[in-house]
């Protein structure tokens, strides 16, 4: 393809203020409706990453969890040492006894920073870094196209409200290919040794990130022609050795404590598998890009395949070699994809701008088809915040509950997840104490000792409550004494009220037809603008908010269909 140079050394003052704008926009996408949930946590995964960081505070810095690797709450440990230190010196806070019963009183602020640092900022800031990669490698005119794409692009600004290793990784990941067009183009030792750091920093993120390693291997075999030599590179050998001991600087504790790590990676991969060749096609990439998008990105792909440019068959083979992973050894969220995501958008960037030089289109023309590859996934963008912004179906079924229900009433609860945080007794609070102190977990233990503490002063009411589920089955700390899923069991514990979110007709039916036919109706809560909707939209997994264009625009607020059951 046609490769558009800079004219200037500079930026005309269109191109700053585009620049400027697309920035803001980045940055107000990212932002709107970030509080979603809080002080209720509705993301999955979330917890993960700030509970270890607010641990690291104890002076264990061993996470012993290495399901993901521990940069990112490590880096958000640092987030709230700082905050920390800003509510000690300004009088908000006396101590560390302060700080923690702030977080376990209302951890709002805790998810605030972490959202709007691991989130937002990191987000905005992989926006910049993708513009000043395209400047240097292509053009300003890729540069500024590509941008605006990833700026709107509605899987980025989704997961940019999260606190979690994918946009963080990205980050790392776009970084990286500074150094990888370099070896390409100069081969200098140094852009070896900076990419091997790189390398590191996305392993240590996130253990996907060492597929950042084929496009190196493929800039470094096309820059020396395949000889045979090149396979035995010393500057190859030095780049692995160099990403190895950062990964381990990173992440020292999956050396030091190298038996739970590799214990932690093998369940982890116990987890994943053959998602189908065509999942994250048809699913994925078309909702996270949009239609328009996704085919000037395959159209761009295969141009730039057949006229076998350098640097674009670096970006080809991370693409294929990056799907043929998830597709074998992926699971079936829509997030996986997301490290492709700017290469689809250079891709469409790159043959936007072929078309525009091979047909001379005027601005108008071109503008009209930027807008269109645009307009799908800003618009789902703003759907999804617009849901981020309202309260959640799990937010309005326990203000239902609370102001419904007397404290003390025995309630069991379907998938945690998809439940309202109601707070459970003190009495059972108590019990998990004995608990902890039975397990020997003194984090724990100091955990529920607070909550005790703080819930004589917390006037909100607490209720008895059971988790529906395997009670033979692992599972978390606080819902742990699973309940089966038998209405004749639960009535002999003397439960008063359940409660079910409808996930799937496929789930538990015996019970839900049971509960429906032999207890009461109190109330039903649903997302949908259609109220009578059985079952939702969208049957994939649900960590946040919603990911089709059907589902957000059916949609009136986040989370799942929720139906409260009288037993007595």
């Amino acid at each position: 393809m046609e490769k558009l140079k800079d004219t200037g050394t500079g930026l005309s003052s269109f191109q700053t203020a585009a620049l400027f704008l697309i920035l803001i926009a980045a940055f107000a996408l990212r932002v709107w409706g970030i509080s979603f949930g809080l002080p209720d946590l509705y993301h999955a995964d979330e917890p993960i990453v700030v509970n270890h960081a607010l641990a690291y505070g104890t002076g264990d810095l061993n996470p012993h969890f290495f399901k993901i690797p521990p940069l990112a709450s490590y880096f958000l440990f640092g987030c709230f040492g700082c905050y920390y230190l800003i509510a000690r010196l300004t009088g908000a806070i006396h101590g560390v006894g302060d700080f923690e019963n702030l977080f376990l009183s209302d951890p709002s602020s805790f998810y605030f920073i972490g959202r709007l640092v691991l989130g937002a900022f990191l987000g905005v800031l992989t926006v910049y870094v993708f513009y000043r990669f395209l400047k240097k490698s292509f053009s300003i005119r890729h540069a500024l196209l590509g941008a605006l794409f990833l700026g709107v692009n509605f899987l980025h600004v989704r997961d940019s409200h999260y606190i979690y290793a994918d946009i963080p990784l990205l980050l790392a990941m776009t970084a990286a290919f500074f150094p990888i067009l370099n070896v390409l183009e100069r081969g200098r030792l140094r852009d070896y040794a900076l990419f091997g750091v790189w390398l590191g920093v996305c392993v240590a993120v996130k253990y996907n990130g060492v597929f950042v390693f084929v496009p190196f291997l493929a800039a470094h075999f096309l820059r020396e022609r395949f000889r045979f030599s090149s396979f035995f590179s010393p500057a190859v050998f030095a780049t692995g050795a160099i990403s190895i001991a950062v990964f381990f600087l990173l992440n020292p504790f999956a050396f030091l404590d190298w038996g739970h790590f590799f214990n932690e990676l093998f369940k982890q991969s116990g987890a994943e598998g053959f998602t189908g060749f065509l999942h994250h096609l048809t699913y994925s990439l078309t909702g996270a890009l949009g239609l328009p998008l996704l085919i000037l990105g395959f159209a761009g792909t295969a141009v730039s395949a057949f006229r076998r440019d350098p640097k674009r068959l670096i970006f080809i083979s991370f693409l294929l070699a990056y799907y043929g992973v998830i597709v074998f050894f992926g699971q079936p969220y829509d997030r996986y994809v997301l490290p492709m995501i700017p290469f689809f958008i250079f891709f469409a960037a790159d043959v936007l701008l072929e078309l525009k030089s091979l047909f001379r289109l005027n601005g108008l023309v071109f503008g009209f088809l930027v807008g269109i590859a645009a307009a799908f996934p800003l618009a789902k963008s703003v759907l999804c915040d617009r849901l981020m912004a309202e309260p959640d179906v799990r937010t309005v079924s326990k203000e239902w509950v609370e102001s419904h229900l007397a404290p003390g009433t025995r309630i069991a609860l379907d998938v945690p997840f998809f439940m309202p945080r109601l707070k459970l007794s003190i009495g059972q609070l108590q019990k998990k104490r004995g608990l902890a102190l039975q397990n020997g977990s003194s984090a724990q233990v100091r955990r529920v000792e607070r909550m005790i503490a703080l819930a004589g002063r917390d006037e909100g009411p607490r209720y008895e409550l059971y988790y529906l589920g395997d009670p033979n089955r692992e599972s978390f700390f606080f819902t742990s004494g699973k309940v089966p899923y038998d209405v004749r069991d639960l009535r002999d514990r003397g439960i008063e009220y359940v409660l079910i979110a409808r996930i799937s007709p496929d789930f538990h039916p015996a019970f839900y037809g049971s509960l429906a036919q032999s207890a009461t109706l109190a109330a039903r809560f649903s997302p949908y603008e259609d109220a009578s909707r059985l079952w939702p939209v969208d049957r994939q997994p649900l960590t946040g908010a919603p990911f089709s264009m059907k589902d957000l625009l059916s949609r009136r607020r986040n989370g799942q269909i929720i139906e409260i059951y009288r037993l007595a």
